[in-house]
């Protein structure tokens, strides 16, 4: 799992950019729903795919403030899932996420959602 990790809004919408070179962001993002207890789907948006996020919120703050949100906690999550996980590359993903959560409260939508783009680098 190496990324890139980049945060913004598009277009005046609830919306962040996730820049992956490889791996599973997006099941990774479904994986941080399910812990928090909300709704995530997937949708595709042109040829990006997108996960959106109901609370996303409740995502936010266990990004910043839960210790599970931690390499370990996560890599043997994903590896539940069946995905091989990079634990250095996985724990430079977390840092990037938890570096730029704060800013990403700016994007959330009127109800609390929040949509990321993935995009290939």
């Amino acid at each position: 799992m190496n990324h890139c990790l980049s945060g913004g809004k598009r277009n005046m919408e609830c919306t962040l950019v996730l820049l992956h070179c490889s791996g599973d962001v997006d099941r990774l993002l479904h994986d941080l729903a399910a812990r928090v207890g909300t709704a995530s789907e997937e949708h595709e948006y042109g040829h990006k795919p997108a996960v959106w996020l109901e609370n996303g919120r409740k995502v936010l703050d266990y990004m910043e403030t839960d210790e599970r949100f931690s390499a370990d906690s996560l890599k043997d999550g994903m590896e539940e899932q069946g995905i091989a996980v990079n634990k250095n590359d996985l724990m430079a993903l977390l840092d990037n996420i938890r570096s730029l959560s704060k800013q990403w409260r700016s994007s959330l939508g009127k109800h609390g959602e929040l949509l990321f783009y993935i995009d290939a680098c």
